[in-house]
């Protein structure tokens, strides 16, 4: 039996440094809560998991709402990125059974909606 879950990461640069802001910046950056800097990048991920479907593997829904939120300098939504992993709730740390990565550009569905 596949008991199924999905791990929505999001991967954010760290504006503070350049070239993402002119040296004349004498504002300090401050990152918002709950975001996780992941070690030997300068990146935050932001993540969240879904209650695993039981005995589902073949057609499992998730009907939970998500949100995730982070900070972007001007319009660079390419340089965010949104990763979806499907895991079996077995095997946490294991290969995922399905995987998508792409950047929350390519996902936005209008000029001034950023709402997936």
């Amino acid at each position: 039996m596949v008991d199924p879950f999905v791990e929505v990461s999001v991967h954010i640069p760290d504006w503070s440094h350049s070239p993402f802001l002119p040296d004349t910046t004498e504002a300090v950056y401050s990152p918002p809560s709950g975001a996780t800097p992941t070690s030997g990048t300068s990146a935050r991920t932001l993540s969240f998991r879904t209650v695993a479907v039981k005995n589902n593997g073949f057609n499992p829904v998730w009907e939970e709402d998500l949100c995730l939120p982070f900070d972007c300098v001007g319009d660079m939504f390419d340089l965010i990125f949104v990763r979806f992993a499907v895991k079996q709730e077995e095997k946490v740390d294991g290969e995922p059974l399905a995987l998508y990565c792409t950047s929350l550009g390519s996902l936005e569905r209008g000029r001034n909606s950023i709402f997936l």
